[in-house]
């Protein structure tokens, strides 16, 4: 944050869509108290990781220095302690959270969906020991299978165990990539809360989504007056494009500018004496009730999906295996019950 404060250590922190703006301490303009604080097994809290992310910026702050600095191209340690950096800046954000929420929301709504309404009314009356009567399971079916899934509680402990899964590979990733720096004697540079963003192609399928691997650059403000963009290494007549320096232009500013407020989720920062958001489009923030773009309306049936399969055809089948799970595969009868983190609806919704 300091990068893009002032002499006094104070950012102007813009909340989308152009809302309130206030002038903050860089201290207090972005904290989420508690957010990498994980469960233990025996109940208890610890923020290790808290203190783990620490030692990364630290080691990434040194070569923060050597960039803004004029040193160009970083290489050896400091450029894989770099890319490990950026790499935890993406994994680590807010949104990567929601989004893994929502995965999880959307595979509960499949299998239940899939699976029809008599094999939760089972599952439920399996669990509870009890019977469930046909309110209460009208009631638990439109809340499991309407478009999005159910309302889930985010968990930091899922996200923790996705990030440190991750981790390595991204860095070592971006560290192989091509490195662009951008360089502003005058046009100053924003950032936002999700400060990596992940940018594509014009014509990318909407529907597709961006992952760490099918996007085509990462931009990350490092300053008011600076920018780095990586992307995958090209061959240019069979010779590999170095890392190098642009000087950046008004329009190349507008560009980084607007990729960057279309990949905040709630706010952007910005230089308090400078005015960079001219002519940029602000979205809207990015809320909990953002709607699916998934497409799965036709495999959710009251009757079950496979219904009108034979009961010795379906036992022949292989068991569905959700995305990352490499065991036997899952049925509505392996689902918890209760859901953990679901948030359940009041009785009479």
């Amino acid at each position: 944050m300091n990068g893009f404060a002032d002499g006094a250590g104070r950012i102007r922190r813009v909340s989308l869509p152009g809302g309130p703006s206030p002038v903050l301490s860089t201290g207090d303009a972005s904290v989420i108290k508690d957010f990498y604080t994980v469960t233990l097994p025996d109940g208890s809290l610890s923020d290790f990781f808290e203190k783990a992310f620490s030692k990364i910026e630290g080691s990434a702050s040194e070569t923060l220095k050597l960039i803004l600095s004029g040193t160009w191209p970083i290489q050896g340690e400091h450029r894989k302690s770099f890319a490990k950096w950026i790499a935890l800046q993406h994994l680590r954000a807010e949104q990567i959270r929601q989004n893994q929420k929502n995965h999880n929301a959307e595979i509960i709504r499949l299998l239940i969906g899939a699976s029809g309404k008599e094999a939760l009314r089972s599952r439920i009356q399996e669990a509870e020991a009890r019977l469930v009567s046909d309110e209460e399971l009208d009631i638990e079916w439109r809340d499991l299978t309407k478009p999005g899934g159910p309302d889930m509680a985010a968990d930091a402990n899922d996200h923790i165990r996705l990030l440190t899964n991750l981790l390595p590979s991204t860095s070592a990733y971006l560290n192989d990539c091509q490195w662009t720096l951008y360089k502003f004697t005058r046009r100053s540079i924003i950032t936002s809360d999700h400060p990596v963003s992940l940018a594509v192609a014009p014509g990318y399928p909407a529907w597709q989504g961006v992952g760490i691997f099918t996007a085509d650059l990462f931009l990350v403000p490092l300053s008011r007056r600076c920018a780095l963009t990586i992307q995958p290494k090209n061959l240019r007549n069979g010779v590999e494009i170095p890392d190098f320096t642009v000087s950046g232009s008004t329009k190349i500013a507008r560009s980084i500018n607007q990729e960057t407020a279309i990949g905040a989720r709630k706010c952007i920062y910005q230089h308090p004496e400078e005015s960079p958001l001219q002519g940029i489009h602000l979205p809207q923030p990015v809320t909990r009730d953002r709607p699916s773009t998934s497409n799965i309306d036709g495999l959710i049936r009251e009757e079950g999906l496979f219904s009108n399969i034979p009961k010795s055809t379906l036992r022949a089948m292989p068991e569905a295996t959700p995305p990352g799970d490499r065991g036997n595969g899952m049925t509505i009868d392996n689902l918890p019950w209760p859901i953990p983190g679901r948030r359940r609806p009041a009785a009479g919704k």
